[in-house]
C-alpha cells in the first residue's frame, strides 16, 4: 500500500498545458540555436564573443525553465546535469574539454592527430586540451560510450546525469497519462468520469 501512495505522490504533477509546451518548445529551439552557434561560429572575434554569450544566455534560460518544471523530478535532474557541464565549459570560453588522450583511445575522431591540441572539434562542442589543462577534469567529456543507436561517442558525467533526468522526467509523463490526477472539482480521477 505504501509503494502505491508513493507513486501517486511521484505523478502528483498536473499535466502540461498549451502555454508550458510553448515553454518547452522555446527551450528545445534555445537548445538547438545554442549548439547550432557552438558548431558554426568561430571561437575569435566577434563570433567568439557571440557564441559565448549566446552558449551561457540559452544555458542560464534552459536553467530557469528546468526549474520552471520543478514539479518534475527529472527537471531537477536535468538542471543538475546542465550545470554540470556548465561549470567546465565556462572555464574553457563555452567549448567542453576533452583530453587528446580519450580522444585518440577512443577512435570517435581518428582523423585529429597533436596538432589539434587547443582547438575546437570540427562540428562539435568540444575543444581538445592536454589533461593537465583541462579545469574541472572531472566534469570533462571523458567517458567513452557506444550506443547502438548513435555509435560510439564521448559523454561527461553531465551528460549521463541529464539523459537520466529525461528518462525519469518522460517516466513521470507517462505515468501521469496512465494515473491522472485526482480532479479538483469532483476528488475522483478524471480517469473516472468516462
Amino acid at each position: 500500500m505504501r509503494s502505491s501512495t508513493q507513486l501517486r505522490e511521484f505523478t502528483r504533477a498536473s499535466p502540461i498545458g498549451a502555454g508550458e509546451l510553448l515553454l518547452f518548445a522555446g527551450a528545445v529551439a534555445l537548445v538547438a540555436g545554442q549548439r547550432a552557434a557552438v558548431i558554426y561560429l568561430d571561437g575569435g572575434g566577434w563570433e567568439g564573443a557571440a557564441r559565448r554569450a549566446l552558449f551561457f544566455a540559452a544555458t542560464a534560460i534552459v536553467l530557469i525553465l528546468a526549474l520552471h518544471f520543478r514539479r518534475f523530478l527529472g527537471a531537477w535532474v536535468i538542471a543538475a546535469g546542465i550545470a554540470m557541464n556548465v561549470i567546465p565549459m565556462a572555464a574553457h570560453g563555452g567549448l567542453m574539454p576533452v583530453s587528446y588522450d580519450t580522444v585518440t583511445h577512443s577512435g570517435v575522431f581518428p582523423d585529429l592527430t597533436e596538432a589539434d591540441i587547443g582547438r575546437q572539434i570540427p562540428n562539435s562542442k568540444d575543444i581538445v586540451l592536454r589533461p593537465d589543462d583541462i579545469r574541472f577534469a572531472i566534469l570533462s567529456d571523458r567517458f567513452v560510450v557506444d550506443m547502438p543507436w548513435y555509435g560510439r561517442n564521448i559523454y561527461s558525467a553531465g551528460d549521463v546525469v541529464v539523459a537520466a533526468g529525461v528518462l525519469l522526467a518522460a517516466v513521470q509523463g507517462l505515468l501521469l497519462v496512465v494515473m491522472p490526477a485526482p480532479s479538483l472539482a469532483t476528488g475522483k480521477r478524471e480517469i473516472d468520469r468516462a
